[in-house]
């Protein structure tokens, strides 16, 4: 549904960014990996996603990279590994 995102940096969180396009600030779930190669506040970055939908939630989750993308996937993929243990792993792991 949403493959990318690109826009200015609104904010920075622990795990999370906020990104403005064209006046729509997307919350971005993130893992460190790609929180760490962002820019600052006011950058214009760029991000591959993961649009997860459930019953009771909708968030989307974003990469630096197509390969940290697909390694998201697979994962999530497993049975008993939801979107937050994925992004968890690739926090501890560096996507190759």
């Amino acid at each position: 549904m949403i493959a990318t995102l690109e826009g200015r940096l609104e904010h920075r969180g622990v795990d999370s960014v906020i990104i403005n396009v064209a006046g729509i600030g997307f919350h971005v779930h993130v893992p460190s990996s790609t929180l760490s190669q962002l820019g600052a506040v006011g950058d214009t970055v760029s991000l591959y996603t993961h649009l997860h939908v459930t019953q009771d939630n909708v968030a989307l989750y974003g990469f630096a990279s197509g390969e940290e993308l697909t390694l998201f996937k697979n994962l999530v993929s497993v049975s008993g590994v939801g979107p937050k243990v994925g992004l968890a792993l690739l926090s501890s792991l560096q996507a190759e």
